[in-house]
């Protein structure tokens, strides 16, 4: 199993708030793990319903060790608005 780690962040100056997370997927890649790419991303997604507020941007970022084909990333995809993903060594 591999956790989250998040913080919600405000700018002093606008108020605004933002939360931040940050998620290394579990290993073999592309396979989601013991329970799955659908329950990693589902864990991530409870993550946020949880302790975001209403209004917070929300920032996901990570290795998440899958590919965008992946269940994880999929899964993800249908609740949250991509904005970048690539290759990392090649």
């Amino acid at each position: 199993t591999r956790a989250a780690m998040w913080a919600r962040l405000r700018n002093r100056e606008t108020n605004h708030t933002m939360m931040f997370v940050n998620h290394h997927g579990p290993l073999p890649v592309g396979t989601g793990g013991r329970c799955g790419g659908e329950a990693t991303a589902f864990n991530l997604l409870k993550l946020i319903a949880v302790e975001a507020y209403m209004g917070d941007t929300i920032v996901l970022v990570g290795d998440f060790n899958a590919g965008p084909d992946a269940p994880t990333v999929k899964s993800l995809n249908g609740h949250l608005f991509p904005v970048f993903t690539g290759n990392s060594f090649g």
